[in-house]
């Protein structure tokens, strides 16, 4: 597990840029939205996500995220088939917030022959600290930034 300030990032996931983490199991991909990402977003209002059977490519966008400061689009960092979707998002959406990495997951993806070279692409193990306190570094100055209409 690595923290940085407030925010958790357990080590045995891999990260985007984006705020996109991927929890590898035997042939599936469980896809969810880092602590960061969901505390920076702030409350989450509205999650609508791609249906059952929709095919991923790296960069297609399976969703959105709405809260009260803004609208996420939610990309995928990895190939595959949506093959069950967080319902319970629907109906308690703060769920990104309060369980990212639990109850707060948004899809699953079946594995394809390219999931192993595509998970290398993202952060994971020996990288994780130093990337997220960049990214922790970086997303504060931005939001601090913004909240001071652009001037630090």
């Amino acid at each position: 597990m690595v923290t940085v300030k407030d925010y958790i990032f357990p080590d045995d996931l891999y990260y985007t840029d984006e705020h996109i983490w991927v929890r590898k199991e035997a042939d599936i991909l469980t896809l969810g939205f880092d602590d960061l990402g969901a505390k920076l977003i702030g409350n989450v209002l509205v999650v609508m996500l791609a249906g059952e059977g929709t095919l991923l490519t790296p960069a297609t966008v399976f969703g959105t995220m709405e809260s009260m400061k803004w609208v996420e689009r939610l990309r995928s960092p990895v190939s595959g088939e949506v093959v069950e979707v967080n319902d319970e998002l629907e109906t308690v959406p703060t769920l990104v917030n309060s369980d990212p990495y639990g109850r707060g997951w948004l899809i699953k993806v079946k594995r394809t022959s390219n999931s192993d070279a595509e998970l290398q692409k993202l952060v994971s193990g020996g990288k994780l600290s130093e990337w997220a306190e960049k990214e922790v570094e970086r997303r504060t100055k931005e939001s601090v930034k913004a909240r001071m209409g652009g001037a630090v």
